[in-house]
């Protein structure tokens, strides 16, 4: 093999290396975090109980704990602490409850039933052998339009610390953090519209007869 045609075998080697190195680059820059390492748990976690969607759950008024994870983006996330009256949705991308459940909410939010209020998001029980994955494509493919999104880690301690048991979960806070409500299963869409102009009156969301 003559000098010049080694230069350019060398320089077709390179500019291949390069190539490579650089879609290797872009591929990791567009991969998405599907958990958070580690959630870190600030303040007393919330308890479980049958008594959730009354108003006799104990946790009523209570202080929720201060969540932080990570995003899709491995960027910090917090969720929890004083600010506006929001709702914590917990969802579950291999949970078929919940695969109905967030069309509806994102249909709910274009309709502007949700005025008032935030919605803080926790992709929870998240696994690359159930169906649906990853959360992120999936909550992107339905144009999820909440960005405070924070991916629970593997041991789910988000979802434990709110006293989640079942998919999906919802838990709603005051102004000041507090706890005025909890939910788990498909809600009616008027009953969630309801319920969230009660949360932004700041009234009871529940109905005392």
């Amino acid at each position: 093999m003559n000098r010049t045609r080694t230069t350019r075998v060398l320089a077709l080697a390179a500019l291949t290396l390069t190539a490579a190195l650089v879609a290797t680059a872009a591929s990791a820059k567009d991969a998405k975090q599907e958990t958070s390492r580690k959630v870190v748990v600030a303040g007393t976690a919330l308890a479980a109980s049958d008594k959730i969607a009354t108003a006799r759950d104990p946790e009523i008024g209570k202080t929720a704990p201060t969540l932080t994870g990570q995003g899709f983006d491995g960027q910090p996330v917090t969720i929890g602490g004083p600010g506006t009256p929001r709702g914590v949705v917990f969802v579950a991308h291999w949970c078929p409850h919940c695969r109905r459940e967030v069309p509806r909410i994102v249909k709910l939010a274009k309709q502007g039933k949700l005025a008032g209020i935030e919605v803080d998001t926790v992709t929870t029980g998240t696994s690359s052998d159930a169906p649906n994955y990853p959360p992120s494509k999936w909550l992107a493919r339905e144009k999820w339009p909440f960005t405070n999104v924070l991916n629970d880690d593997a041991d789910q301690q988000a979802m434990r610390a709110y006293g989640g048991t079942a998919y999906p979960y919802f838990v709603l806070l005051d102004a000041q953090g507090n706890v005025v409500g909890r939910a788990s299963g498909e809600l009616a869409p008027k009953s969630i519209a309801a319920t969230a102009a009660k949360l932004a009156a700041g009234q009871s969301v529940f109905s005392r007869n």
